[in-house]
């Protein structure tokens, strides 16, 4: 079993071909006691950093923001979480994503 990283457009109508340019998947940004049943995810902070600056590329591409979910394969989320993009930008780069959460991010003005 592994992380499944899934991005979005929030637009049906921006291109979503653009994600594919990206490497988007987590799983291999997760420390070794990484714990699905934890409330968070364990990534390494380094790598978090350019992660951050990768999500932020998608979110400026974007017209209305995205959603973003890391989750462990056949899970669901269990909450749905709105926030802006420059908070779910600092959330990524801050460690804090949840093993349960899909984020709504509306991009900022």
């Amino acid at each position: 079993m592994s992380l499944i990283t899934k991005i979005e457009f929030i637009a049906k109508s921006d291109n979503a071909k653009l994600l594919k340019q990206y490497q988007i998947d987590m799983h291999d940004l997760l420390t070794d006691d990484a714990d699905w049943d934890a409330e968070y995810w364990d990534f390494y902070p380094e790598q978090l950093l350019q992660y951050t600056k990768m999500l932020n590329e998608i979110i400026k591409a974007s017209s209305k923001g995205i959603t973003f979910q890391a989750l462990w394969a056949g899970e669901n989320a269990t909450e749905v979480i709105e926030l802006t993009d420059k908070e779910l930008l600092n959330l990524v780069n801050s460690n804090k994503i949840k093993t349960s959460a899909k984020y709504i991010a509306n991009k900022s003005a």
